[in-house]
């Protein structure tokens, strides 16, 4: 039996490799290669099913009585039995799209299980800009989310390093989001590619924060 940080590294290295299949799964679905893609998801499943049951009775690290943890598993969950009906209806563009949340999600919680608060409070910040995709099929409660978010005070909350780089892009954001605020609101029951194309915008360049903040080591030992 594992024990202490054997055993919390050996829950991250599976976390690791139901990511890499997830992944997978959704460069599949994007390509319609549907067989291969609905068996590279229930390997995805079967695995998760596995470590959420072994973490569960015993969570490792910093887990351990940590109020989000639980919560966190429920939502992984869900997040896969929606793909595996997404997939059966051969509806691949949200497979994608519901397989980078649930990615995210399993990137927080190795974050929760490894202590690390900067990595946390950034994958955080992260699941609330993909909740903001616009959903062509969800309009009426996509519109609201987007209206609704608290966007420039969760970047604020996040306290980022104040180098130039990371100061201009955390600006550049904020624009981008009030841009894809006033285009949603707009918008009259279908959203425009002008808000699609906002949307689209705000996503590569929070991407492109990311690997700034990768390159500088922000995450590390934080």
């Amino acid at each position: 039996m594992l024990t202490g940080s054997k055993a919390q590294d050996s829950v991250n290295e599976k976390l690791l490799v139901i990511s890499s299949k997830m992944q997978v799964t959704a460069e599949l679905a994007k390509a319609f290669n549907h067989a291969a893609a609905e068996k590279m998801h229930q390997e995805s499943m079967e695995s998760w099913l596995y470590v959420a049951t072994q973490i569960t009775s015993d969570p490792p690290g910093s887990a351990t009585g940590d109020i989000e943890f639980n919560p966190l598993l429920v939502k992984i969950s869900r997040d896969l039995g929606t793909v595996r009906q997404l997939l059966a209806g051969r509806q691949s563009d949200d497979v994608h799209d519901r397989l980078e949340l649930c990615v995210s999600r399993m990137s927080l919680l190795a974050a929760i299980i490894n202590g690390n608060t900067s990595m946390r409070e950034f994958l955080s910040f992260e699941l609330l800009l993909l909740g903001l995709r616009p959903l062509p099929l969800s309009f009426a409660a996509s519109r609201a989310a987007i209206a609704l978010a608290d966007f420039n005070a969760a970047l604020d909350n996040l306290k980022l390093p104040q180098t130039p780089e990371v100061k201009e892009k955390t600006v550049l954001l904020k624009t981008i989001f009030a841009n894809l605020q006033d285009s949603a609101a707009a918008d009259g029951n279908a959203f425009s590619k002008k808000t699609l194309t906002s949307y689209l915008t705000l996503y590569n360049e929070f991407s492109a924060l990311k690997k700034i903040l990768l390159a500088d080591k922000y995450f590390v030992a934080q």
